[in-house]
């Protein structure tokens, strides 16, 4: 029997529906210089995507990602707090907030000059300043149920395992859609679902019915929702620490997911496998910009879980 040998584990996931807050009005500047593959107004599109970055920043806080999770910091005074908030995505940047208007955006050049290699050059730099109406978004609770287990009966709910346990996983959602479960661990967040068995025709995410109730990662037969395919992979908990705090996220979809880029699977010690992975910080940063386009179609929610030896 095939078992795959899990380190950590990480639960996520919340809804994407987006609740306006009352707008501010609020000021932003940048400064970008002319690079020679770029026309003027290229250059001027571009400071104003930065001013307006860094109007959103002021207003609601800069998205900072470090490891499994996300913050957002405060810019004045450098505090950070997690969240599990949705953002919109402006020049590859996640911001916690939209533009409802643009009261005022002026440009400057600016020259200046500057020694390389012992010669003096001249360069030219676009300033933009700019004052938005803006409002914060907020992200509403998940509408699935989801969490972990250490037997098959849900009365078996719990976030505390030991070294060596099984792990289940509750699901049920009240719309068909298709989900996806990864799990963070000691840097790495692994794919636990799709399975690694499954053909790439799942790898956007497992679909799932309405009002359904699934038990997942069991051999069972009753919990083989693939009749006649052998595509389920139990997992095994353990952590080389004495006691390790590890992160599932559960990912929800109305359509298909476009996968980030997973490594292979990995065979460690003892004949076990490590499911297919990426970076901590990858993964986040995929998830905060897929949640950003995908805002009406994605719920996303995370369960921290102990393993205990």
């Amino acid at each position: 029997m095939r078992k795959y040998f899990l380190t950590c584990l990480v639960l996520v996931f919340a809804p994407v529906l987006l609740f306006s807050q009352k707008s501010v009005k609020v000021t932003g500047t940048a400064q970008v210089e002319f690079p020679d593959n770029m026309t003027r107004q290229d250059v001027k599109n571009h400071a104003q995507e930065l001013a307006t970055i860094d109007a959103l920043e002021k207003a609601f806080g800069r998205v900072v990602i470090q490891g499994n999770s996300t913050y957002l910091s405060n810019v004045q005074t450098g505090k950070q707090t997690e969240t599990k908030s949705v953002f919109n995505t402006i020049a590859n940047t996640s911001v916690k907030g939209e533009v409802l208007n643009v009261i005022n955006v002026e440009f400057t050049d600016l020259t200046g000059t500057r020694t390389i290699e012992g010669k003096k050059e001249t360069y030219v730099e676009m300033k933009c300043d700019i004052e938005i109406e803006a409002r914060e978004i907020t992200t509403p609770p998940v509408n699935f149920m989801a969490y972990t287990l250490n037997c098959t009966d849900e009365r078996c709910k719990t976030t505390d395992f030991r070294i060596d346990d099984p792990l289940y996983m509750f699901f049920s959602s009240p719309s068909s859609g298709y989900i996806s479960i990864f799990l963070d661990e000691d840097g790495n967040t692994q794919c636990l679902y799709p399975y690694n068995t499954m053909p790439a025709e799942f790898e956007g995410g497992v679909p799932v019915a309405a009002d359904k109730k699934y038990i997942l990662f069991s051999e069972k037969p009753e919990f083989n929702y693939f009749k006649g395919k052998k595509y389920i992979t139990p997992y095994l908990l353990y952590t080389t620490s004495p006691r390790s705090i590890n992160r599932l996220f559960i990912i929800f979809s109305k359509q298909p997911l476009n996968k980030p880029s997973l490594s292979d699977v990995q065979v460690v010690e003892g004949g076990y496998k490590l499911p297919r992975s990426l970076k901590s910080e990858d993964f986040q940063r995929w998830l905060n910009k897929y949640r950003s386009y995908e805002k009406a179609n994605v719920e996303v929610d995370y369960i921290d879980i102990t393993i205990t030896k």
